[in-house]
């Protein structure tokens, strides 16, 4: 089957509502609190994104921050939408910034990788003369009993995939979340979201950074191939279909988490991809060990979405 270039299909572009940092700190302090002993939240200059540990394409979250929300669950359930497929290029283009700096979790290129693949999306466009593309992608292995992570430079995805795109500029203000001995039921990006919730109500806020976690292990779902039949539940997708394994620190997190969908864009409320130099890297559920794990996270928020097949 012929796959076709779905990036231009641009449905709505959605204002947000962008509070000042001051503001999202004091908010995002008192929430983690609830859930974590030791908590602080800072106002920083972003670090070297480029630097360890993170290893990634750009430099910075950078200015004018946007969300290109792409395609979604509905590509993949009750059967995947398998003649369809993205460019990261072609995103940034759709999402009114095509000199940018892009990343966040997806499905990644099934047609490049030869296997159903998790993604954290990583490339660099910000310069006319080199596009470095560094996607991390972690697929299943022949045997289905564990996992392995690589970087690819095709800057092609699949199904869905929620990206955080700036201009990539290296010394932008961004908030500094510090987490650690969870003693509460939320998980750290949950937690964050709440926050968001209980302040600022039907209001749209979204969030997109990159968090480290420094220590503890996580639960994680890489997917396999796809089955020769459609799903009848979403249960039985999560459960049956998806290969759960617990990984290890230190892992660098993708995160991308809105407050609401009162609007009805079929946005993913909270997704986070994971990878590492030692080899773990899938799609980030909860920490295992909520007494030893510590997160480090660089937020800052967004000023438009751009939902990109809606489905």
């Amino acid at each position: 089957m012929a796959m076709r270039d779905y990036s231009t299909k641009l449905d709505a572009k959605i204002v947000l509502k962008t509070p000042p940092l001051e503001e999202l700190s004091s908010i995002l302090c008192a929430e983690l609190k609830k859930n974590f002993v030791d908590v602080s939240v800072d106002i920083v200059d972003c670090p070297n994104l480029r630097a360890p540990p993170f290893r990634m394409s750009g430099a910075g979250i950078g200015n004018d921050l946007r969300i290109g929300e792409v395609g979604g669950i509905g590509n993949l359930f009750p059967s995947p939408k398998t003649d369809k497929f993205f460019n990261l290029k072609k995103i940034c283009e759709t999402c009114e910034m095509p000199k940018a700096f892009v990343f966040g979790p997806g499905a990644g290129p099934f047609h490049i990788v030869g296997n159903n693949c998790e993604m954290v999306a990583d490339a660099d466009f910000t310069t006319d003369h080199q596009n470095n593309v560094a996607t991390k992608v972690s697929r299943v292995v022949p045997n289905g009993k564990g996992y392995e992570m690589s970087t690819i430079d095709n800057a092609d995805f699949v199904l869905m995939a929620n990206l955080a795109i700036s201009d990539g500029f290296p010394a932008g203000k961004v908030l500094r979340v510090h987490a650690a001995k969870r003693n509460g039921e939320m998980n750290y990006p949950g937690a964050i979201r709440k926050a968001l919730i209980g302040y600022y109500g039907n209001s749209l806020i979204s969030l997109a950074g990159v968090f480290l976690v420094k220590k503890g292990k996580v639960r994680m779902h890489v997917m396999p191939d796809f089955p020769g039949c459609p799903w009848e539940t979403i249960e039985e997708m999560d459960k049956e279909w998806l290969k759960y394994f617990e990984m290890k620190a230190p892992l660098v997190c993708a995160s991308v988490l809105h407050s609401n969908d009162i609007g009805g864009y079929k946005l993913r409320l909270e997704h986070t991809h994971c990878y590492s130099e030692h080899g773990d890297a899938g799609h980030y559920h909860y920490d295992t060990t909520p007494d030893e794990v510590e997160y480090e996270g660089y937020f800052a928020p967004a000023k438009f979405i751009y939902r990109i097949d809606m489905v």
